[in-house]
Parts: C-alpha cells; sequence; structure tokens
C-alpha cells in the first residue's frame, strides 16, 4: 500500500504540503512525490521518494503552446502511478487530476483527495464537468477558498483548507508604522500580475516615503525590473527566489503585503493566497483589490486595506490607512481570524487522517 502526491510543479510552490506529509509519516505510510519543474527541460530523476519531470512549460503565456508539454506530464504522470503501484493518490489543484481524470474515475474511486489551489479552466464545460465527477468520486476535496464555491458545484465532499504554512508565529504584533520614515510594500512569491504591479508602482513611483520590494522567481511575462528602467523608477527592489522556510526572515523588512490581483476574472477574485496567512501570523497588514474575495474577506475581518488601482491618489489612501490604523485592534483581528482558521485545519486534517487510515 503506498500513497503517491501528484503535484503541478515544485514542492517551494506548495507550503501546505507539509500538512500531508506529517500525518502520512506519523502514520508511518509509504509515499511518493511527483513534482514538475516547469522552468527546464530534462529527464525524469528520483531522488529518494521524489520524483521530479523537467518539461518546459512556463506559467502565463500563450495556453496553446502548453498543450504538448502538458500531454508529456500526463503520460511520464501515468507511467509512474503504474510502475510504482500507488494504491491511493493525494492530487494537488485540479489541473493533473483532469489531465489523468480516467485513471482517477476508472481506478481510484473513493481513493484519492482532490486539493483544489486555485481556478483554472472551469469556464469551459467540459473541463468543469470532469472536475465535478472528480469531486464527486473523491475521498473528499479541498478547496483553499470559499470564494471557488462561485464556479463549484455544491457537494458534501467539499471541506475547507488554507493555503497556510505550518510556520508557527512567534507571538508576533504589528509595530505602529506612523513613525517610520520609509514604508516598505513587499511581493513575495511568484511575481505576476504585471498591469496591477505597474499601476501600483506608478503611483508610489520614487516617493521617498515608499519602497516596493519584489521576492521570488518572475513570471516570464511581468518584466517589472525592466518596467522600472525604463521609466527610471528608483525605490522598487527585486531579489531572487527563496526558501519557505526563510519567509519570517524576509517579512522582517515588510511593513505592508503587496497581494494586488486584477479583478476581471474568477481566477483572480476567488483565490486567497498564501500572503493573507502570512500577514495573519507575522501581523502585516495586507493590501488587496477592490472587486475580489481577498479584498471582501480583509476589509470584513479589518486585516489590512483595499485599493482601486484606477484610483490617482493610492499614496494618500495608504498614508491614512497607516495613521489611523489602530495597531492593537489589528493585532487581536489577526488573532480571531487564525482561531477560525486553526479550526478549519484541525478538521481538514482530521480527514486527511482518516484517509490515510484507510491506507493501512
Amino acid at each position: 500500500m503506498k500513497i503517491g502526491i501528484i503535484a503541478f510543479s515544485g514542492r517551494n510552490n506548495m507550503p501546505y504540503l507539509k500538512y500531508y506529509e506529517d500525518i502520512i509519516k506519523n502514520e508511518k505510510v509509504n509515499y511518493e512525490c511527483v513534482f514538475w519543474d516547469r522552468f527546464t527541460n530534462g529527464k525524469t530523476e528520483k531522488i529518494n521518494n521524489e520524483y521530479t519531470l523537467h518539461i518546459k512549460c512556463l506559467p502565463g503565456g500563450n495556453k496553446t503552446g502548453k498543450i504538448i508539454p502538458m500531454l508529456k506530464y500526463k503520460y511520464i504522470v501515468e507511467k509512474i502511478i503504474k510502475k510504482e503501484q500507488y494504491t491511493h493518490l493525494i492530487i494537488l489543484t485540479t489541473l493533473p487530476g483532469v489531465l489523468i481524470n480516467k485513471v482517477l474515475l476508472n481506478r481510484f474511486k473513493n481513493k484519492y483527495i482532490l486539493d483544489i489551489r486555485d481556478y483554472t479552466y472551469e469556464k469551459y464545460e467540459f473541463y468543469k464537468n470532469i472536475v465535478d465527477k472528480l469531486v464527486e468520486t473523491s475521498f473528499f476535496t479541498a478547496i483553499s477558498s470559499k470564494g471557488f464555491l462561485r464556479f463549484l458545484n455544491d457537494n458534501e465532499k467539499i471541506i475547507s483548507c488554507h493555503n497556510i504554512s505550518k510556520i508557527e508565529a512567534k507571538k508576533e504584533i504589528c509595530e505602529d508604522l506612523k513613525s517610520k520614515k520609509q514604508i516598505t510594500i513587499g511581493f513575495v512569491g511568484g511575481v505576476r500580475y504585471f498591469k496591477e504591479n505597474c499601476q501600483l508602482i506608478d503611483a508610489l513611483a520614487n516617493k521617498e516615503r515608499y519602497r516596493l520590494m519584489y521576492i521570488g522567481r518572475t513570471y516570464f511575462d511581468c518584466d517589472l525590473k525592466g518596467y522600472c528602467k525604463s521609466k527610471n523608477i528608483t525605490n522598487v527592489v527585486f531579489k531572487g527566489e527563496f526558501k519557505n522556510e526563510d519567509k519570517p526572515k524576509l517579512y522582517k523588512e515588510i511593513d505592508l503585503i503587496n497581494a494586488v490581483y486584477g479583478n476581471n476574472s474568477l481566477e483572480v477574485t476567488t483565490a486567497l493566497p498564501n500572503r493573507l496567512y502570512e500577514g495573519l501570523l507575522l501581523k502585516r497588514p495586507v493590501i488587496a483589490t477592490n472587486g475580489t474575495f481577498l479584498g471582501d474577506i480583509v476589509k470584513i475581518n479589518k486585516v489590512g486595506l483595499c485599493l482601486n488601482l484606477d484610483d490617482r491618489n493610492i499614496d494618500l489612501k495608504i498614508e491614512e490607512y497607516i495613521t489611523t490604523l489602530d495597531f492593537d485592534e489589528f493585532n487581536l483581528n489577526c488573532e480571531k481570524m487564525l482561531s477560525e482558521i486553526k479550526k478549519e485545519q484541525k478538521y481538514f486534517c482530521e480527514g486527511i487522517e482518516r484517509f490515510v487510515m484507510q491506507v493501512n
């Protein structure tokens, strides 16, 4: 009996994977992970219990150009499942689930967890129909945002989980930013959302009061560094890739968290990103966009501010937020949200435990 965890990216993009691995290890169940390195081409490699597929398929860009890489991914994953004789599977995001849906529906009914972290191609009826079938035949399906219920059929197998790592906050508190000479607004993660970030950069360009920082691998269609260079904007800093365990250290340089996305598609309006939870854990206010589920959550729970990116006075809105924020209340609001999240994560983990016990 062996569990296969099928991912659609590398380990560093999935801090929540630790929830699964810790429970599997605790129950002493044999398992392997299958990761996809989408930035290089090469032979599939296996180190210990981890496969890594090297098939270049860069995020963003022309979707038709991804068809062949995805078919290669599907072929290799199905080959690994057969070779390793996995008896149970954990599918991280819908795309790998849809690609190997025949294997799941025919051979793994009620023997897999479907973990949905993003909206992808559900606007296409054939894709959504497959996702609905996968939810129905899963052991359970986890969703990282209740905003996803806007595009998923209601089903009793759906439970909530969260894009939160198992980083333990050391009772962090938000410091009062009013007295700081310079405010750093940080984006930590895969750097994308070019248009929206250009709007934010333009609004704060070369203002000594603000520094913008981007930490992480930049998507190829999001050349913010080149944009800043072309416009001679000097108060924006770019840093490269990082390890998840380094996040608490990285956030020590950041005062406000940049979680600015557009609001023109379900892909961005329904998700709750890692940065929300990192803000709660490390007590950093989150900047979100009006018209998104994230923005609603931030406003309702008073853990940050929402911007209209077409507003010409973004700098004044941020300054007003800083000068009027009650930091004691903010810290308390973060703790309240974390308490509710922990309850939902507990139920999520109990579901994983039931699944793993089935393997034994």
